[in-house]
């Protein structure tokens, strides 16, 4: 492109626009989603470049808010983190907190940042036991722990591209979504959607798988479950038949929602 003669960045974005002798190049620096998380009590911790700072909704008290307005939070800054965060998440008790940057994993106290576990790992996720957590070690391997103790490791049959946790471990790969049972590594159900995010409702009942777009509300069988894992009827290669059931699915169509039942 030969020699470079401007910089410019579009205000509120992540874009920056480079213009050389040959043409013009626009790129995208870091992220625009910030690498945060937030507990069941309000508290709010987040990573500002490696620096890592904290803010409580709680000590706002009873002040009313219009929508769209900064919130007038104290921030307390927590120390530096060991690697560049890129995610940060509490865990269920909101007792610790995992950051995650540059294929290693920390897993620090929630109060006063200090550094509780460490690792290798290209994902991290929670289990909605506070105790127990698993990671994606490479694309064949997962491994998963117990109060910070190896339990077990197991290859999921058809790979894995990605991880969610929550009331069961989820395993995305090219054929699918597969769930697991934490305790086993039993397969619960495959199914053929490639999600971008999984979430469970808070008794472990509901759960949304969300694509690009549309989403799904499933509910979560578990006494169905249990049964067919007791009598080994209604299983195969797939999983449990009765594991799940479909309550919504909603499309997506520019600013339109459609939804069926």
């Amino acid at each position: 492109m030969e020699r470079a003669w401007c910089v410019s960045s579009l205000r509120g974005s992540n874009n920056v626009a480079l213009g050389y002798d040959e043409g013009s190049i626009i790129m995208k620096l870091g992220r625009e989603e910030p690498a945060m998380s937030m507990d069941s009590s309000g508290k709010i911790i987040w990573a500002r470049h490696s620096e890592i700072q904290q803010a409580n909704l709680k000590a706002m008290g009873e002040a009313e808010i219009r929508d769209g307005e900064r919130l007038p939070l104290a921030v307390k800054d927590m120390g530096s983190c060991e690697i560049y965060p890129q995610t940060v998440s509490h865990n269920p008790n909101g007792r610790f907190v995992v950051v995650c940057g540059d294929g290693e994993y920390i897993i620090y106290t929630a109060m006063a940042l200090r550094n509780k576990s460490f690792g290798n790992a290209q994902e991290f996720v929670w289990a909605h036991d506070s105790s127990e957590y698993a990671i994606r070690e490479s694309s064949s391997t997962m491994k998963i722990f117990k109060n910070f103790k190896e339990r077990k490791s197991f290859k999921p049959e058809f790979g894995s591209e990605g991880i969610y946790g929550g009331f069961l471990l989820g395993v995305r790969s090219a054929s699918g979504l597969a769930f697991y049972d934490w305790e086993s590594t039993e397969l619960i159900r495959r199914i053929e959607i490639q999600p971008k995010h999984v979430f469970w409702s808070d008794s472990g009942e509901l759960l949304t798988l969300a694509t690009e777009e549309s989403f799904f509300v499933l509910k979560y069988q578990a006494d169905k479950v249990a049964a067919a894992q007791e009598t080994r009827e209604g299983i195969t290669e797939d999983g449990i038949d009765d594991a799940f059931e479909v309550n919504v699915t909603y499309h997506l169509i520019g600013a339109n929602v459609l939804s069926s039942y």
